[in-house]
């Protein structure tokens, strides 16, 4: 019955399927987290949706990484001798770290300071640079991942292609220092 389906085009769909719940968990996540803070608390309601979304992109990064492995065995050589391959996997792990760190540390922080005001907050004020900047490495990380997963072919090599994505991470950076002294007031 479905004879015209290929293995490998069977797991690229699971491995974009992965993308979409991992990416768009982050994104839903992240948004959720910046409009909370406009009122400086974050309560119940805000925080089980940050956490709803952490646990997506972690579905999200778990089909991607077991489908990106079956896609990985089935041609390793031609894999490893692809520069986007290299990067897109550097990129993944550190979304992986980053989401590490956003769910075993900020989302505590988050639950230790609900329906409190956000600028009181000790532990708040020194942890929310690491918070926007980690929210600007995921988002640009995510959609890295997808651009390098969706091109077919780049005429770079893994030094060229992690250097855009360093200095696009670095643009992140300081972009997410700038909106947290606009946005968290801190």
């Amino acid at each position: 019955m479905f004879g015209f389906l290929e293995l490998k085009t069977i797991l690229l769909i699971v491995h974009i399927f992965g993308a979409i719940v991992g990416a768009g968990g982050a994104f839903t996540s992240d948004w959720i987290f910046l409009s909370s803070i406009k009122d400086s608390t974050i309560n119940e309601t805000e925080i089980r949706f940050i956490e709803l979304g952490s646990r997506m992109v972690w579905i999200g990064l778990i089909i991607l990484i077991i489908s990106g492995l079956a896609l990985f065995s089935l041609a390793p050589e031609q894999y490893l001798a692809s520069g986007k391959f290299l990067a897109k996997m550097s990129i993944v792990g550190i979304l992986t770290l980053n989401g590490l760190l956003f769910h075993l540390v900020y989302i505590p922080l988050f639950g230790r300071n609900l329906n409190s005001p956000i600028p009181l907050s000790v532990d708040f004020k020194h942890k929310s640079t690491f918070i926007m900047i980690s929210g600007a490495i995921s988002m640009i990380s995510w959609s890295s991942a997808i651009i390098l997963g969706v091109i077919k072919k780049i005429p770079y090599g893994y030094k060229e292609i992690m250097s855009v994505y360093l200095l696009i991470v670095l643009f992140g950076i300081i972009s997410a220092i700038f909106m947290k002294k606009r946005t968290l007031h801190l």
